[in-house]
């Protein structure tokens, strides 16, 4: 398929070059949020010439992106045939709901020790009622930045770990390319944004516990949606699942 048709859908403004941003940076960037949204498929080739001419770059700062793209689980470089985007992992997905399970509550325990502000914590609300209208008008791109805006708040929140966040988020990468599949169909971004919004009310209310459990439960909730999703999608998936 051509790249130009299949971001055709997509606004352009997450495209835009940022003023910190140096080459290199900008191109991985891009090609991370392609690749993480899928909107470069699992198994799809990296073409080049198309990549290049569509963020109007050099060949040389795409292929030193590839390198870190691949140690990130995002691409495959096979040597004589090319690079391709990487197949979801089941296995890998489990692997980063457990580990998410355990960072982010003790990340949502963290909320309540440095007392996060009534004014920070509503943010989550307003990200949330973003995540819900690009859910509505199928504007999936966007709904996937506001679920790596809420994770990005909430570990901020939880001690001024957006570092933190940022390495987690590159080593979830299927986590998160499940949850890009996930808010595709009504019934399951209809459960994230539901369950979200219990996390979020439940620190605005400062209770600890109930929220802690709340997002062990999403977490649970997410690892059933592999199986369904896998099933609609087995070309996105590797062949390990069962």
């Amino acid at each position: 398929m051509n790249l130009e048709n299949q971001l055709s859908k997509y606004s352009n403004k997450i495209y835009l070059k940022r003023p910190s941003e140096d080459t290199r940076q900008y191109v991985y960037r891009i090609l991370s949020t392609l690749i993480l949204n899928m909107i470069l498929i699992p198994g799809q080739r990296m073409n080049d010439q198309e990549l290049s001419s569509f963020m109007n770059v050099s060949r040389t700062p795409l292929h030193d992106a590839f390198p870190r793209l691949s140690r990130n689980n995002l691409i495959e470089i096979i040597p004589m045939r090319g690079s391709f985007v990487t197949k979801v992992s089941k296995e890998k997905i489990e692997e980063a709901i457990w580990l998410n399970k355990q960072i982010c509550i003790s990340i949502i325990q963290g909320i309540f020790i440095t007392n996060a502000k009534m004014s920070e914590l509503t943010i989550l609300r307003e990200i949330l009622s973003q995540l819900e209208y690009n859910c509505i008008h199928s504007d999936f791109l966007r709904a996937s930045k506001s679920l790596v805006q809420f994770y990005n708040h909430l570990f901020i929140l939880g001690g001024n770990f957006d570092k933190l966040w940022r390495s987690l988020y590159e080593y979830e990468s299927d986590l998160f390319r499940l949850y890009s599949l996930a808010i595709r169909t009504t019934s399951y971004s209809t459960k994230i944004y539901k369950s979200l919004s219990k996390i979020t009310e439940a620190l605005i209310i400062k209770d600890n516990d109930t929220a802690c459990r709340l997002f062990s439960i999403h977490m649970d909730d997410m690892l059933n949606m592999i199986y369904p999703i896998t099933s609609e999608n087995p070309d996105l998936f590797n062949k390990l699942i069962s």
